[in-house]
């Protein structure tokens, strides 16, 4: 089953706001997630889901994002001092 990543505006907005060093670390990272056998092993399901359902956790940023089908739709890209707050 192919997966399919699929950024909200808002994430896409949040990804371009970020150092381009920092953008191909997260995208080297999440093909390698979304690469394994079971990719939400990687990923920590979210108590709120305000934000999403699930997040990953490459180094000082989280990528929230929820699962239809085999696409994953990221939602949110977010440093973490921002994202636990309410």
């Amino acid at each position: 089953m192919e997966v399919k990543l699929i950024f909200t505006k808002k994430a896409q907005k949040e990804l371009q706001r970020l150092d381009a060093q920092t953008r191909k670390r997260i995208a080297i990272k999440l093909k390698y997630y979304l690469e394994q056998e079971d990719p939400l092993e990687y990923a920590r399901s979210l108590v709120h889901s305000s934000l999403g359902s699930y997040s990953f956790r490459i180094g000082h940023y989280r990528i929230a994002f929820d699962i239809k089908g085999s696409d994953y739709i990221i939602v949110s890209v977010i440093h973490r001092k921002d994202a636990y707050k309410k």
